[in-house]
């Protein structure tokens, strides 16, 4: 209730200097619902206030001060136990080479939303930092996902990918030699590395389990 946040910011002094620079950051005042919702993160979810202020800052960096995002966000650094400046800081570098990336694939594919998705970071946080692919294979997995769906899917692209990584395909000489042998009929088991890739997996399938991700794929028109 408004009396008990009223009470814990007279009663801490961490509380009132939270609520101070907060209402600084964000440049307005905070209404009861942010107040409450700043508690929440330090109770409930274990942030600590320098980190909490840094959450903050990196949505007024972007543009997004809703306190849903706010606290979507306090929630799941409180999940993942961002309970230093280190690790938010660490976090905060990973969420902008996610969006990075993300605004360079954009300018190739034509896609019109300026920032990912949290789930679409992280699947761009995975791709890149732990798989190591580069922006051009994000790119050609893209495009074997609009090759089977208008939807657009990450979980999709994600599947391709890492049966490329599974497959030992890095390059797109690679990738282009995969299609060439499958085209051929060439089904081979090889044991080395350069083994030839086939999908693990039945697309139409996949493509009917993945119809719960949030972007629409419009082929360009054809003349």
């Amino acid at each position: 209730t408004h009396e008990l946040t009223v009470n814990r910011a007279s009663e801490s002094e961490e509380i009132r200097f939270l609520f101070n620079q907060a209402q600084i950051h964000l440049g307005r005042t905070l209404g009861h619902d942010t107040q409450s919702a700043l508690i929440m993160m330090l109770d409930t979810y274990g942030l600590k206030v320098e980190v909490i202020l840094m959450l903050i800052d990196y949505f007024v960096s972007i543009g997004k001060q809703s306190l849903s995002y706010i606290t979507k966000m306090g929630k799941t650094w409180g999940e993942d136990e961002i309970d230093s400046i280190e690790k938010a800081d660490e976090r905060i570098k990973q969420l902008r080479r996610g969006s990075e990336t993300w605004k360079r694939l954009t300018e190739m594919t034509g896609i019109t939303t300026p920032r990912p998705t949290r789930k679409q970071n992280d699947y761009l946080i995975f791709w890149t930092e732990k798989l190591g692919f580069n922006l051009d294979m994000i790119y050609l997995a893209y495009e074997e996902m609009a090759d089977h769906t208008e939807k657009i899917s990450f979980p999709y692209m994600d599947k391709v990918l890492k049966t490329w990584y599974d497959n030992g395909i890095k390059t797109e000489d690679a990738v282009r030699e995969s299609k060439i042998k499958r085209e051929e009929g060439g089904k081979t088991k090889s044991k080395g590395k350069n083994e030839s890739y086939e999908p693990s997996y039945d697309l139409d399938e996949f493509v009917r389990q993945s119809m719960n991700d949030d972007l629409i794929y419009k082929p360009a028109s054809q003349e």
